[in-house]
């Protein structure tokens, strides 16, 4: 985790997620694209946010965590004016999170995809920070 925001030409993905293993693997998939964040929790991935704020433009949660989980998290981030676009991984079906859902397992070429279509997404609807 980095602790101050610095200018970077790649957009900047948060990734949290309380395995470390599944940490390192999404860190790792995403580097070579994006400059890429890390929380352990829902806890640390807010102190993150306030730390870097709008420039971090997706962040990518798993569903299940101890103590803030991913959906209370992007509930948390829904109250920002300018809030990331969220991708939620889990290993569970769980129908009540509140958008896309990548199912771990998954190909990193889904991951990339997953998270290149939601910074487009933001793109076109000019919700990008600035």
């Amino acid at each position: 985790m980095a602790s101050s925001p610095i200018s970077s030409a790649r957009p900047v993905v948060l990734v949290v997620d309380d395995e470390p293993v599944a940490l390192a693997v999404l860190q790792r998939t995403l580097e070579p694209h994006y400059h890429v964040l890390t929380a352990s929790n829902g806890l640390e991935a807010l102190n993150v946010i306030e730390a870097w704020g709008p420039s971090i433009r997706v962040v990518v949660t798993d569903v299940r965590m101890p103590g803030l989980s991913g959906p209370a998290l992007a509930a948390h981030l829904a109250r920002l004016k300018r809030s990331p676009a969220i991708l939620f991984v889990s290993g569970f079906a769980d129908p009540d999170v509140p958008g896309e859902v990548l199912a771990k397992p998954f190909q990193p070429d889904a991951l990339l995809s997953a998270v290149s279509r939601l910074l487009e997404g933001q793109e076109r609807s000019g919700s990008r920070p600035d």
